[in-house]
């Protein structure tokens, strides 16, 4: 079972990271985001509702973005991909 670490939200409350530590006590990071009614053209935009999903529901947790030896080291990763996380502490 994953367990979460840190969780790391942009500014306008629409994507987070999370900071897990995996069930073989590596650490990884995922990202996700909160459900939207309409897509857009972002590459990134929120998960589209399906079936029961309400809007502003954080959606699915994407994939293990890498394994990491520990929690800084995933988050450090993480802030060097996510454009976002420049501007969250």
């Amino acid at each position: 079972m994953y367990s979460t670490v840190k969780t790391l939200e942009s500014i306008n409350g629409r994507e987070r990271v999370l900071i897990l530590r995996r069930p073989d006590g590596a650490y990884t990071y995922q990202r996700q985001w909160l459900s939207a009614s309409l897509p857009n053209d972002d590459p990134d935009s929120p998960i589209i509702l399906a079936g029961e999903q309400l809007e502003g529901e954080w959606g699915p947790p994407g994939p293990d973005c890498g394994i990491y030896d520990t929690a800084e080291t995933a988050e450090n990763e993480a802030r060097g991909l996510v454009p976002w996380l420049a501007d969250v502490r």
